[in-house]
């Protein structure tokens, strides 16, 4: 650490008024850019004033066969130069049949008139590029669907946001006379994101137009538990007659989020004033049904090896096609409905590889597979195998989270909740408990985003997942400092790099919640302190030699950053840092001492780099 932050004086502050507040806007709507399936709601105030959950809208979306959804795919398709085409099942719909269009000798696209269907960029299952990212560079790129082209990760989300916000406003002030700056705009991320990723969706949401003033985050599993605490759930028996209810003052309840990429647990406890408080840190994992889709896809490429992926370049849309058929069958897979085998129809480019019934009916791999009039038949044996992985990691996890935590009942929300197997698993691991999956739990999240804009105050507190501090010096004690560790760190009569923290990991913070401190700077007019993160609770030092690195090691995730304009020097060349923690995400201001003079700087976070 340089010399800016040597010296640290940690205090808590009273809560401040919430920077995030959104006053009482005219329209709320909610964005949710999911792995698989994205989509947004909104709601009136004079909606919401009469009922929270009353009328929250959701346009509904055309998917294949004409079926609809209060979804659509997370599929964006750039043109050649970068700029949008579409976005959805019609971004999927457009490429397939530029494809198309290109096989029979058809394509042609006047404003790009040198180009090939290879050359737009369509973009797939992106949100997963954030999952774990603890550190994260404003420019990061990604592969597109080909894999041999990138775009920074940033426009990406940029121009996903963007077309929700135009067809947002579009339908919007076609039904009432609002203006854009009547709405306040909520954009879902899960609770198990860094604060560098939550920042990149942040930029990108401000770059699609929406104004920082009016914009908040909301976490996933926490718009899911605010929505499902407004549903009348909970069966009680009152002068001897049984009535649905909403979850009582004292009741605690896990939302378990499983999406197309993860899944997202929360556990919260009903106030009397009806707010949550998180008992337990967020955690989650690498389980979404998009895990599910990728072992499907592994039975393909297994049998047919290289004429498969031979398939996948040459006829992207048809192999696009089997996935598509996957999806909308899959959601009812489980369900007692006497087939034995799951059909999905077999495309063109599969069926021009010699042999092709051979292969699948003689695998030693996955036997029982069938050929039948156009469609693959996979028997429910090896379909069951595909969710066994999921299952057991979902399942070992929440029992982990249970026997540390009270739970009274599991809501199980989100698109991959939908699927009976999941369902009937969580019912025979955990019998002693109410397994619930109500209605509308695919949209959940979305419509609970939208009750968070307008009431952002109803999470009144929150367990912090990670512990964050600064690096400072201290002096070097031999009857402590006896490690080896340690050693490594000392400089003359100090050691250097120690870990001061402002919070640990595991923490309960009130909402709005400051923690001030003192720190030096070396620069006059500037503010520069560089923060560090870790998943450890009691982490020792910001820098480890590669031998002592812990589980969890520090990082630099970011800075905090500032300016201010004074005549002269800080009074000792201290600046006052307020941090407020509690909400979504990390908010900071500074302030100054000029001549015994209180002067206000603009601090901010800066955690990408």
């Amino acid at each position: 650490m340089d010399d800016l932050t040597t010296t640290l004086f940690l205090t808590k502050a009273k809560n401040s008024a919430s920077p995030m507040a959104c006053g009482d806007p005219l329209v709320v709507v909610a964005v949710d850019i999911g792995s698989a399936f994205s989509g947004y709601a909104y709601q009136y105030r004079t909606d919401h004033q009469k009922e929270a959950n009353n009328n929250i809208l959701c346009p509904l979306w055309i998917e294949k066969n004409n079926k609809v959804s209060g979804k659509t795919a997370s599929s964006l398709l750039l043109n050649p130069d970068g700029s949008f085409n579409s976005f959805g099942f019609n971004a999927e719909s457009v490429y397939s049949k530029m494809f198309r269009d290109h096989v029979n000798g058809k394509f042609r696209n006047d404003k790009f008139p040198n180009k090939s269907p290879s050359d737009w960029f369509l973009f797939r299952n992106f949100k997963m590029k954030l999952y774990e990212k603890e550190v994260l560079r404003r420019n990061m790129k990604i592969k597109d669907e080909t894999g041999k082209k990138k775009l920074p990760l940033r426009n990406i989300f940029r121009e996903s946001i963007g077309f929700f916000k135009r067809h947002a406003l579009e339908a919007i002030c076609k039904e009432k006379d609002v203006r854009s700056d009547d709405i306040f705009w909520v954009l879902t991320v899960p609770a198990i994101w860094s604060e560098p990723a939550k920042q990149l969706m942040r930029v990108a949401a401000i770059e699609a137009g929406i104004p920082r003033e009016s914009l908040i985050l909301a976490l996933e599993p926490e718009a899911a538990a605010l929505f499902t605490k407004e549903q009348k759930l909970c069966r009680q028996i009152q002068d001897g007659k049984v009535d649905l209810v909403l979850f009582t003052p004292g009741s605690t309840f896990m939302v378990i989020d499983l999406g197309g990429g993860t899944g997202d647990i929360t556990i919260h406890e009903v106030q009397s004033d009806q707010s949550l408080h998180e008992k337990s840190m967020a955690t989650g994992g690498a389980w979404g049904g998009n895990t599910i889709n990728e072992a499907f896809m592994q039975i393909w490429k297994d049998i047919l090896e290289n004429r498969f992926t031979e398939c996948m370049t040459n006829y992207p849309d048809e192999i696009h096609e089997i996935q598509q058929n996957f999806e909308i069958q899959k959601r009812g897979f489980g369900e007692n409905t006497g087939q034995g085998c799951l059909s999905i129809p077999i495309p063109e480019c599969c069926r021009e590889i010699p042999d092709f019934k051979k292969k699948f009916e003689e695998s030693t791999k996955y036997p029982g597979l069938k050929v039948c009039r156009g469609k693959i038949e996979f028997p429910n044996k090896i379909m069951e195998g595909l969710f066994l992985e999921s299952i057991h990691e979902i399942t070992k996890h929440i029992g982990g989270l249970l026997a540390k935590n009270s739970v009274d009942t599991i809501i199980l929300v989100g698109g991959f909740s939908e699927s009976k197997l999941i369902y009937k698993s969580m019912k025979e691991s955990f019998p002693n408990i109410k397994i619930l999956n109500p209605p509308e739990c695919c949209l959940s999240v979305l419509k609970g985003a939208v009750l968070y804009g307008f009431q952002p105050q109803q999470i009144t507190e929150r367990v912090s997942r990670y512990s964050y501090g600064f690096s400072s010096r201290e002096t070097f004690n031999p009857k402590i400092h006896r490690s080896e560790r340690d050693f490594t760190h000392r400089e003359g009569d100090e050691l250097e790099d120690v870990f001061y923290p402002i919070i640990p990991a595991g923490e309960t913070v009130v909402a709005n919640e400051v923690r001030e401190y003192k720190c030096l700077t070396a620069y006059l007019g500037m503010i520069q302190v560089e923060l560090y993160g870790t998943r450890d609770s009691n982490p020792k030092y910001v820098h480890d030699y590669e031998q002592f690195k812990p589980e969890f090691p520090c990082l630099h995730i970011g800075d905090i950053v500032g300016e201010y304009e004074s005549d002269g020097k800080p009074d000792n060349h201290e600046v006052l840092l307020r941090v407020a923690f509690g909400h979504t995400q990390l908010n900071v201001t500074a302030e100054f001492v000029v001549k015994g003079e209180k002067v206000l700087a603009n601090a901010r976070f800066e955690l990408l780099k």
